[in-house]
């Protein structure tokens, strides 16, 4: 992720968003894939923006890597 060279953890905001959580990069050629593959449907954003980061954070957590620990 351009500016955030550890990555982005779930619940982080992207360092690209701007005060109206617009993508900086959007046009860019250092857009991740993962944005620009990510396509907008009714069933992802909602009636609401409140839905629409609710159900982004949900995609977030269940995409986030896990961490094994051995015993």
């Amino acid at each position: 992720m351009p500016g955030m060279p550890n990555g982005k953890s779930a619940g982080v905001p992207c360092i690209q968003l701007d005060e109206n959580l617009a993508c900086k990069i959007f046009n860019h050629s250092e857009r991740p894939a993962v944005c620009a593959g990510l396509q907008a449907s009714f069933d992802m954003c909602g009636e609401s923006k409140e839905k629409a980061m609710f159900y982004l954070t949900q995609l977030e957590v269940a995409t986030a890597p896990t961490c094994l620990s051995s015993s």
